[in-house]
């Protein structure tokens, strides 16, 4: 029996979940604000995940050296990263230094510092990275692929570094202000795993947690509206390999087919070397370095997609192979082995990931994020187990849609075109 978590609403706003492992000394904890890409008016690209970069370089408490060894010398970990929906904060420490971590948490997120030299410094990073996603095959398809299939300015269709222009023009007063308007307790989820019970949530997390402001936090990201799909190529001569990007829009988290359309895509391009796509176009026919398929579930849509590396003589065989596999899910459904072998995958997965307190923590954050119930990680199972073979198929031919998938390709193609 897998045991239910608990959960605490703070005063103020926010929301703490635990899951106690008495097994472990240690305590993994996964948090975020609803300030992510989606926070970004009209005008901020870049500026969610520019802030995120600087918050470990200081508060109006300490330096970013003495955070650094205040965490590092107990033994405890801090990051931040952005997402499309949120910002997010994780990492691990001993029950002992959980006062320490935790403050520093909430006090980079309450009291942050934008020092000239450090804004420069995260500047000339987001500037290097951009450009070298811009040589990547692989990054620029993928990039690209999501500008195609999202609607011009959608936060899910946007890289959330930013553009070179963007980039360059952010100002520290502009970092503040998103700050001020988007890191809000309303939105606040904590979720912990390990050392922990209510006493220490009460005593340690909750208090420290309450120095971030209160206030309500940005919206949601509207639902995308559909997008034609179209195809775009780019010539990077200068490389030996290209990549080929192909997706549509798809299904948001909470949606009711998500469980179907999960185990689909498991068949078709994850399992094993990556499902049918990946045993047909890379194991059989040798035409891919890799190939594999990606659903992404987020809070207010999503997007699924397959991603294959390519030698660049080969392009039309593999597209070709690529294009024969998506007709196969309505030509050869889904067999009943196939569907016991992906629901034990999924089930097993579980099992083995609730191993590991960071994994756990991530559980029970996406079970408050999508509300999905305290009672999630019960009912998994039994959710599993019920996917049938019709439903399961279905889903697959509802929203694996090759006529409306855009196409991407990114490599030394010259003035080549394609299509699927």
């Amino acid at each position: 029996m897998i045991p239910r978590p608990d959960r605490m609403e703070l005063k103020g706003g926010g929301r703490v979940l635990w899951l106690p492992n008495p097994a472990s000394p240690f305590v993994s904890f996964h948090g975020s604000l609803s300030a992510g890409v989606a926070a970004e008016a009209p005008g901020e690209e870049g500026v969610a995940e520019f802030l995120s970069r600087l918050l470990l370089s200081g508060t109006k408490h300490g330096t970013a050296r003495r955070l650094s060894q205040s965490l590092e010398g107990r033994g405890a970990t801090l990051e931040f990263h952005t997402a499309e929906d949120l910002l997010i904060f994780r990492g691990r420490t001993t029950r002992a230094a959980a006062g320490t971590a935790f403050g520093i948490a909430a006090d980079c997120l309450s009291n942050p510092v934008i020092p000239a030299k450090e804004v420069e410094r995260v500047r000339g990073e987001l500037l290097t990275d951009i450009r070298r996603d811009r040589e990547s095959t692989r990054e620029h398809a993928e990039k690209e692929l999501l500008a195609r299939v999202f609607p011009s300015g959608h936060p899910y269709g946007r890289d959330p570094k930013g553009t070179e222009e963007s980039v360059t023009s952010i100002e520290p007063r502009g970092l503040l202000e998103f700050h001020e308007r988007c890191y809000r307790r309303e939105g606040l989820i904590v979720s912990l795993a390990g050392d922990v019970d209510e006493g220490f949530v009460t005593s340690t997390v909750a208090k420290a947690l309450e120095s971030i402001p209160e206030g309500a936090s940005p919206d949601a990201a509207p639902p995308p509206t559909p997008e034609r799909p179209s195809a775009g190529f780019v010539d990077l001569p200068h490389k030996s390999q290209a990549d080929i990007a192909i997706g549509l829009q798809s299904i948001p988290r909470n949606h009711p087919d998500y469980y179907d359309l999960n185990l689909a895509n498991l068949l078709f391009g994850v399992i094993g070397m990556y499902g049918r796509l990946g045993a047909s176009v890379r194991e059989e026919k040798g035409l891919a370095y890799y190939s594999f398929a990606r659903l992404r579930a987020l809070r207010s849509g999503g997007h699924w997609s397959i991603v294959a590396g390519v030698n660049p003589v080969r392009l039309e065989d593999a597209l070709r192979a690529i294009s024969e596999e998506l007709d196969r899910i309505r030509e050869r459904p889904f067999t009943e082995e196939e569907i016991e072998t992906g629901r034990l995958n999924q089930i097993g997965g579980l099992a083995v990931n609730l191993e590991r307190n960071a994994e756990v923590a991530g559980a029970l954050h996406g079970m408050e994020l999508h509300g999905l119930g305290l009672d999630f990680l019960e009912r998994y199972p039994e959710i599993v187990t019920g996917l049938g073979r019709e439903s399961v198929q279905g889903a697959g031919e509802r929203y694996i849609r090759k006529q409306d998938c855009s196409l991407v390709v990114a490599g030394p193609i010259g003035g080549r075109t394609f299509a699927l």
